[in-house]
């Protein structure tokens, strides 16, 4: 099992599952997910994202560990470390959100520009071991181009809309700025673009209870909350002193009661 940790760390504790079948869910359709999922998430009206103005955002550097239950064993996989900071792209103010994902030799990196007066998606890079995956979004159109060892010069052209979001990491540092409280729930959407195949994909959220949680830099009061993107359910925990994201659990497709584990990790700023 261990012998494809890396894989799983990129897949599975990226919280970036895309749809089953490439199916967009959403309310509306709510009958081909599964029963289960469909049971456990309630109507979404609400959006995750709030206005522009209204955002509040700091440049910011968190890192996670993470770790693979399988079979009532644990094993360390890596580190996950998410980094928002002040950029420039293109002459333009924009934030850089920066995800990096690292087992041992393995590693996937992928950086967001995002403008900052409107929030909207502008540039997308990702990094992986044999692909490089860049994205440009214009007023109409999301032009993603493939490179990589196995093939490159594909190039894809999808409609862009306005209140997309560039990737589900953005949520992370959105969650400053969402009115948690029990009852709550919101979604957002973002787009999945492959090579070969594209989808809507809507994340739905919502707050599911509270928890006293511990991690190495101490215990902390939390909000509960299920995020479904597609046909996964990830849990989070998300601190609510700064609404930090403290714990994350994402089941791993094909392994059976398997799930990753991100954990906050130590020595970071305890609030």
């Amino acid at each position: 099992m261990l012998a494809c940790a890396g894989a799983t760390l990129m897949s599975a504790c990226s919280h970036a599952a895309k749809p089953a079948k490439q199916v967009t869910p959403s309310p509306a359709s709510a009958a081909s997910a599964p029963a289960a999922a469909a049971s456990a998430s309630p109507a979404t009206s609400n959006a995750v994202l709030v206005a522009p103005s209204a955002a509040v955002l700091k440049p910011s550097k968190v890192t996670y560990v993470a770790r693979l239950f399988s079979q009532g064993q644990a094993h360390r996989l890596g580190f996950r470390t998410l980094e928002l900071s002040d950029a420039t792209y293109d002459g333009k103010s924009v934030w850089l959100l920066a995800e990096l994902r690292k087992m041992n030799t393995v590693e996937l990196a992928e950086s967001l520009y995002v403008a900052k007066g409107t929030l909207e998606p502008v540039h997308r890079v990702v990094h992986t071991a044999d692909m490089d995956v860049t994205t440009q979004y214009t007023r109409d159109s999301i032009l993603t181009s493939f490179e990589g060892d196995s093939g490159g010069g594909v190039h894809v052209a999808v409609k862009n809309e306005r209140g997309l979001i560039g990737n589900i990491y953005w949520l992370e540092p959105m969650f400053a700025s969402l009115p948690l409280a029990p009852g709550w729930k919101g979604s957002a959407t973002t787009v999945f673009v492959g090579p070969h195949d594209q989808a809507h994909v809507v994340l739905d959220m919502w707050v599911t209870g509270q928890d006293s949680l511990l991690v190495p830099d101490g215990t902390f009061d939390c909000w509960t909350l299920t995020l479904q993107v597609g046909e996964t359910q990830e849990h989070l925990w998300v601190r609510k002193s700064d609404k930090l994201l403290i714990k994350m659990d994402t089941p791993v497709a094909g392994i059976a009661a398997a799930k990753v584990e991100l954990l906050l990790a130590q020595g970071q700023t305890a609030k």
